[in-house]
């Protein structure tokens, strides 16, 4: 019986080590979590021309909204690292694209900043077919990001620029049945107002 509390202690210590690390580095690296706020996409030109070449029509999901030439999505959760703006976001809502009989449901969109290319992600649905999560746009930041991101009454803003990645191209030609969309293709600039704790560490 001594035997198993003394591994039982040990086993407690190490994770109560473990514990410690954790939060003493989420704090050495100021990770904020993200509680809620809203990204605005507003499309390229070039893009829009693209969809009214094709007389496509766009319209939004649930809650997220359409003005002119943006789309406003909700975020409903997510981290980032105010140090070097890497994290991840995600949103509710969505839009569809319609043509005709043709249409592509673009849904709950998750902007990620990790790695060496950011990108955006969406679960798709076209014309009747569910291609499930595919990256949709490339993401880069623009010169005008100031690092570290210094939250301001518990929001901050984080630009990106889009840009169409391989397989949203392909999975949009292919649903439209057109060659029209091009890989790497200038989708925008979207712009995401988060809010978070006023603490890295929460408290």
């Amino acid at each position: 019986m001594n035997h198993l509390l003394r591994k039982l202690t040990l086993a407690a210590s190490i994770v109560a080590v473990a514990f410690a690390l954790t939060a003493t580095s989420a704090q050495a690296q100021k990770i904020y979590v993200v509680q809620g706020g809203r990204t605005t996409v507003t499309l390229s030109k070039a893009f829009l021309a693209d969809l009214t070449a094709l007389k496509i029509t766009t319209t939004a999901n649930f809650d997220s909204q359409i003005y002119l030439d943006q789309v406003f999505f909700p975020i409903t959760s997510g981290a980032i690292n105010l140090d070097n703006a890497a994290g991840q976001m995600l949103h509710s809502g969505g839009i569809t694209l319609t043509a005709g009989t043709k249409q592509v449901r673009l849904e709950s969109f998750i902007l990620s900043t990790l790695g060496e290319q950011g990108y955006i992600t969406a679960l798709v649905v076209a014309n009747g077919k569910f291609l499930g999560r595919i990256n949709l746009f490339d993401v880069d930041f623009p010169s005008s990001l100031t690092l570290p991101i210094d939250p301001k009454s518990g929001d901050f803003f984080l630009p990106t620029n889009l840009n169409l990645d391989p397989q949203g191209a392909s999975a949009l030609n292919d649903a439209f049945g057109v060659k029209t969309f091009q890989d790497n293709l200038y989708m925008g600039y979207a712009l995401s107002l988060a809010f978070v704790p006023l603490s890295a560490d929460g408290q």
